[in-house]
């Protein structure tokens, strides 16, 4: 299968953004959904640096780590029960797959923001804005997958 051209991928993006801009209820939702994940990853960021002896460099990175890995599974019970909950429900193994399929879909941008993570630690970037800023690329990238290939439509 030969790939699209360049031009073609950014409209069908171009068109896919548009289309969630004029429905924006998915995006609105996905907003709040990830608003508040994004608060339980940075307090629990905070609280294991702070309060948990994880104040060295690699601390930080094991308290980065840990507080992402929370905040992805509280975000796919969320993005489930209440950003796409007209969406087909699944259950049993076919849960375990979503799941699965959200942490492959996720772990791209997990990888994205570790990395992103290291280079900006070492550039002197004080470790919440880091997190922060990797969070807000990740964010947009992370919508355009769940919409599409995690949370589908029912069958009709």
């Amino acid at each position: 299968m030969k790939p699209l051209p360049i031009k073609t991928r950014f409209q069908t993006v171009r068109d896919f953004i548009l289309d969630k801009l004029k429905h924006p209820a998915s995006l609105i939702k996905f907003v709040l959904v990830s608003g508040s994940a994004v608060l339980l990853n940075l307090l629990l960021l905070y609280l294991l640096v702070a309060y948990c002896g994880l104040g060295t460099p690699l601390g930080e990175n094991i308290a980065n780590f840990i507080s992402m890995e929370i905040a992805v599974v509280y975000n796919f019970f969320m993005s489930r029960a209440f950003t796409w909950q007209d969406r087909r429900r699944e259950y049993g193994r076919r849960l375990a797959w979503q799941l699965l399929k959200f942490h492959v879909a996720i772990g791209s941008t997990l990888l994205l923001r570790i990395a992103l993570f290291f280079f900006l630690q070492m550039a002197g970037a004080h470790y919440i804005l880091n997190a922060a800023i990797g969070i807000a690329l990740a964010a947009s990238i992370n919508f355009a997958l769940y919409d599409t290939l995690i949370f589908r439509q029912k069958e009709i």
